[in-house]
């Protein structure tokens, strides 16, 4: 859908631009009318964070697994902390993508 004069993301508060992808949304009422809704189909503030939060994830895990001994061994299983390192990157990974 192409963006009327005045349209603001429910999601982030930002104006939609001309051209810009949304999504219009219903909300029904149990008191009365629905209520007409426009969300960004992603905001444009959406991907830096999750970019953000990847790098940071993978900064923490980089840097304990520099410093660590257990994970630095034959055995870096063992290791609960960079077990869990691992999975925050992992998952972080999987958002941003």
């Amino acid at each position: 859908m192409s963006a009327a004069a005045g349209v603001i993301c429910c999601r982030c508060d930002g104006g939609i631009g001309p051209g810009e992808p949304y999504e219009t949304l219903l909300r029904h009422s149990m008191s009365g009318p629905g209520t007409r809704m426009h969300r960004h189909t992603r905001c444009p503030d959406e991907s830096s964070t999750r970019q953000a939060a990847l790098h940071a994830a993978w900064g923490k895990l980089m840097t304990h697994l520099g410093a660590c001994a257990v994970c630095l061994s034959d055995e870096p299983g063992e290791c609960v902390t960079g077990r869990r390192l691992r999975e925050e990157w992992r998952t972080a990974e999987r958002d941003a993508s």
